[in-house]
Formats: C-alpha cells, sequence, structure tokens
C-alpha cells in the first residue's frame, strides 16, 4: 500500500517497500467504479480503461499524488465506510419539505466532501439518488474540479458553483489574505454531513487542530436538530501516534501527524474546550477504530480488518465525529 492507501494491495504486496508511484494503467475497474461511469456517465465498459487512464494522467501532471498515480481515486471511500448507509446516503435522501424546497437554513441536509480530487464520492452519492443542491465538493486544485466534470460527463447536471476551489482549510474563515478569501465561507452554518479523507494525516498536529476548528465553523448550529451533525472519513493511522516515519523509521515527514484513537479523541476534546467553542458545544462523541486497509478481488470491494501483530500494511484510522451545539 502507498501512504494514502493502495486498493490494489494484492498485485503490489510483494514490491511493498518499494512500490512506484505511478501505475500506467489499473490492473482492473472496480465493480462500483464501473457501474458509476456506465449509468451515470454514460461510458460503456469496454471504453472505461480508456477514459480513465486518459483523465488520470492529465490529472497526474498536473498534480504527481500517488492516490493519481496509483488509481486510489477509484476506491470510493465514501462508499465504503461503515456509515455510508445510514448515517450518509439515509439523511441525505430524506424527502423535501411539504414546499418542495431544501433550505439550507433549515433542516435540510447539506453534504460537503472536502479534498474531493476528481470528485469520485460526490458522483457516487448522486447516483445513488441524492439531490444534487444538496452535494457540495473542495479542492485546493482547479484543474481537479475541471477533470473530473470531465470523467464523469456530468457538466449537466452537477452545479459548477458546488465546486468550491481553491477551498483552503488553513485559511482563517475571516481572513481575505488569499486572492478570493475562503472560497468555504459560503458553507460557514450550514454543512450537516462533513467528510474529509486523506485530509488530516497531510498536516502536522498544529495545523490539524486549525483543520478540526474550519470543521466546526462549517457545521450547522442548530440547537433544535433531532440529530447531531457529522464528521468522518478515513486517514493513515498509527498504533502509537505521532510523527510519521518514513519507509526506514526516520521522523522524515515532520509536517505529518499520524493519529490512534486516542490522540484522536484528545485533539477534538482539545478544540471544542477552546474559549470560542466552549460554551457553543454541547455535546462531542469521537468514535474512531484502526484497521488493515485492503481490497476483495472477488467482491471488488475495499475491505477493513482487525490489526494483528504481524500487520505490515499502511493501517488506515476510520472516524465518525458527532457533535451538537448549543
Amino acid at each position: 500500500m502507498t501512504e494514502l492507501g493502495e486498493p490494489f494491495a494484492a498485485e503490489q504486496q510483494q514490491q511493498q517497500a518499494t512500490i512506484p508511484r505511478y501505475m500506467e494503467t489499473p490492473p482492473f475497474i472496480p465493480k462500483q467504479v464501473s457501474e458509476l461511469l456506465s449509468a451515470w456517465s454514460g461510458i460503456p465498459p469496454s471504453a472505461q480503461v480508456e477514459h480513465v487512464v486518459r483523465v488520470r494522467d492529465a490529472a497526474y501532471a498536473r498534480c504527481p499524488y500517488p492516490c493519481l498515480g496509483h488509481f486510489r481515486f477509484l476506491a470510493l471511500d465514501l462508499a465504503a465506510h461503515r456509515a455510508y448507509a445510514d448515517h450518509v446516503l439515509a439523511p441525505l435522501l430524506k424527502e423535501k419539505k411539504k414546499d418542495g424546497k431544501d433550505d439550507d437554513n433549515d433542516d435540510e441536509p447539506l453534504f460537503l466532501d472536502v479534498g474531493t480530487c476528481l470528485g469520485q464520492d460526490v458522483r457516487k452519492l448522486a447516483h445513488d439518488g441524492v439531490p444534487a443542491q444538496r452535494l457540495w465538493a473542495s479542492d485546493i486544485v482547479p484543474e481537479l474540479i475541471e477533470l473530473g466534470f470531465e470523467l464523469f460527463r456530468d457538466a449537466d447536471r452537477m452545479p459548477r458553483d458546488h465546486f468550491l476551489c481553491p477551498g483552503d482549510l488553513l485559511l482563517c474563515s475571516s481572513s481575505d489574505d488569499a486572492p478570493g478569501g475562503d472560497r468555504l465561507r459560503v458553507l460557514d452554518d450550514r454543512v450537516t454531513i462533513l467528510h474529509l479523507t486523506a485530509v488530516f494525516h497531510l498536516f502536522g498536529h498544529e495545523d490539524q487542530k486549525k483543520v478540526a476548528d474550519r470543521c466546526l465553523r462549517l457545521l450547522r448550529k442548530n440547537a433544535a436538530a433531532a440529530e447531531p451533525v457529522l464528521v468522518l472519513g478515513g486517514q493513515v493511522g498509527s498504533v502509537e501516534g505521532g510523527l510519521a516515519p518514513d519507509a526506514e523509521g526516520n521522523l522524515s515527514h515532520r509536517h505529518m501527524y499520524r493519529h490512534n484513537v486516542e490522540t484522536w479523541k484528545r485533539m477534538w476534546e482539545e478544540v471544542v474546550q477552546r474559549e470560542e467553542w466552549r460554551m457553543r458545544v454541547k455535546t462531542l462523541d469521537v468514535q474512531s477504530e484502526l484497521f488493515r486497509r485492503g481490497f476483495d478481488r472477488v467482491e471488488e470491494r475495499v475491505t477493513f480488518s482487525p490489526l494483528d501483530a504481524n500487520t505490515t500494511e499502511t493501517i488506515w484510522h476510520v472516524f465518525e465525529v458527532r457533535i451538537s451545539f448549543f
């Protein structure tokens, strides 16, 4: 597995220590993605590999990330999350009010995918029946947003103004220092389900606290809500929790911090106890677990299995954070 979690681990296990950053073609198109490309994008299975490779190559030329080089974006992380069916899809499919309108300022749900890459997770939600007006996404690279529209051929169905770019989590919500200011400000106090996969582990510990604080600003503060708002996702984890070592065990990635269950919970507890939040946050429920992340070639889906003493693969940290406000 790569540092971001390789979905095609079966083909790569023997050369795990020296995995290249780039694969010319994917070993296969996973079933869920193939169905998405066929039904949502109108691309027949016979043309999918060529189409995916062409878009990926353009994306990798702009952003040589391992997740693009290894076709990691084909894994559909959100759909593989244990909370997807009951706590993401179900509330987002809730019927509109009797007047037929969605009002983002009342109890209608609103989803935001942070670090959306090519927008694969929001397309899966849309294909599963979620109204497009409830779906938002952000990334820091505009070209990835555009290539996402090319990959899924849905510029006529997905509102472009719901793709916020650049969406910089480290910008203060009130800051205008960056060109265009904080694009995420339009969603402050509106988001009910916030998804971040492979995001937190890109930052050091102090910056992760800033990201958590930015998440709190985005979340809807509705004291009368029947359910808490939800932050969920996954990231590279660590049994011990701490700075990310390189392949030789050296702490060369000092800008990156990897959590275990305890350090993750402690970080959120620290953030909500800050002066700005301690009188506003009513409840905080931080649930997470460490897994081995793999891919079932028979079922063609991402799998999560318990850790054991012989675990050598990248450890994957799956989390759900539920918050209610006064």
